[in-house]
């Protein structure tokens, strides 16, 4: 196996193992947002007494991280939004380019948004920043999520980009078929 095609086995398998990690995270603090939620609403409406940090607590962190850390495992399984109307129209070929280069280009972006959360992160901390309530909430654990979230997504684009490809092969035995359909 060349080492080129070695290196990106690793690496799939590596942001494979991390997609699942914050899957799992994901789904728990899914049902740990229920959870709250429903001690929140029982407490607030039959004791009149809600949780004071239970609101913050689901907005500011547990949602946004339930949605980032999902993005990169959906895309993985095909269960993310695409609009594909134009694109099952294009050839074979022109499709696998240009979904090649949509995703490479998201793939860039995303890293972008994964690399400035991470600035982000460091100067909230730095800063000590919070968010202002009842509880002082700091704001790094929430651009920290995002950077958690948006790196693997990153990563998964552009292996998508890469993979949509075709090889030199590949290409080579299309414009065989093409010209030898063209002969015939």
């Amino acid at each position: 196996m060349p080492l080129k095609e070695a290196t990106m086995n690793g690496v799939r398998k590596v942001l494979h193992w991390g997609e699942n990690v914050l899957a799992v995270v994901a789904g728990v603090l899914l049902i740990l947002m229920m959870v709250i939620t429903a001690i929140d609403v029982v407490m607030r409406y039959a004791f009149n007494a809600p949780l004071a940090w239970g609101f913050d607590l689901v907005t500011h962190y547990m949602l946004v991280a339930s949605f980032f850390f999902s993005f990169s495992i959906a895309l993985r399984m095909g269960e993310h939004v695409a609009v594909d109307y134009f694109t099952r129209k294009f050839h074979p070929d022109v499709r696998r380019w240009a979904m090649s280069i949509a995703w490479g280009t998201c793939g860039v972006l995303t890293g972008l948004i994964a690399a400035m959360s991470m600035v982000e992160t460091v100067h909230a901390w730095k800063q000590a920043e919070i968010i202002a309530g009842v509880i002082p909430w700091p704001v790094w654990v929430q651009k920290m999520i995002v950077a958690l979230g948006a790196t693997p997504l990153s990563l998964r684009l552009l292996l998508l980009s890469v993979g949509a490809v075709p090889s030199a092969e590949a290409q080579a035995a299309a414009q065989t078929e093409i010209h030898e359909g063209s002969l015939t």
